[in-house]
């Protein structure tokens, strides 16, 4: 039942440090993405040059954060799955014998 546990948790750090990955690095085109997405629901289309960059930089520092936080999460949920596979793995081995 621990080998069990233990995969599953490795898949999960596994996804959350490909998905913090993912959305630290492609940031720059999901903030461009979203603001040009707000700039289309302005009246006309149009707004001021720098509410628009204001607009970027916030939602590119967004995408950073969520991918620092689910890659940390991710990295320390591998060494703590680590850990408990070693110090539990030996308390079950030693049952068996």
């Amino acid at each position: 039942m621990l080998n069990e546990h233990i995969k599953g948790l490795s898949i999960i750090s596994s996804l959350l440090a490909i998905a913090g990955l993912v959305l630290m690095f492609s940031s720059i085109s999901f903030g461009t993405a979203l603001g040009d997405s707000w700039l289309l629901n302005q009246v006309d289309g149009v707004a001021d040059t720098s509410q628009y960059n204001m607009i970027v930089e916030t939602y590119k520092n967004n995408f950073v954060i969520t991918g620092s936080i689910l890659f940390s999460a991710g990295i320390l949920t591998a060494i703590l799955t680590y850990y408990t596979a070693v110090l539990f793995g030996r308390k079950e081995n030693n049952n068996i014998v």
